[in-house]
């Protein structure tokens, strides 16, 4: 179970319904990021990964009653394999991401 912020769930007025959405969703993205670790094919399935993160921290947005906005996701720099810079990508919060054209996960072929 995922210890939410307390103070920003009673701002965003989150209902019972979505504390439990939110709770599997942070266990689905832990798991995601668990499986990619193990996952020796990361090259082939890496755009898999990615974009199944995607999908979640859209999902987490929405439940969190915020705007779906992509410039706003994190998680997907938390993989082991992603090899686009991570604290640069923090700082820009909300801004265009920087993205390693190399990255097995975010990659720069447009796919």
């Amino acid at each position: 179970m995922a210890f939410l912020n307390e103070a920003l769930a009673e701002k965003q007025k989150i209902t019972q319904e979505q504390r439990d959405n939110l709770n599997e969703l942070y266990k689905e993205m832990d798991n995601l990021l668990r499986e990619e670790m193990l996952d020796g094919h990361i090259q082939q399935t890496g755009k898999y990964y990615a974009q199944k993160m995607r999908d979640l921290e859209f999902k987490l947005q929405e439940n969190w009653n915020f705007d779906k906005d992509p410039l706003k996701h994190t998680w997907t720099f938390r993989f082991d394999q992603c090899t686009c810079p991570v604290i640069d990508n923090m700082e820009r919060f909300g801004f265009e991401k920087i993205i390693n054209c190399n990255c097995p996960l975010h990659g720069c072929s447009g796919d």
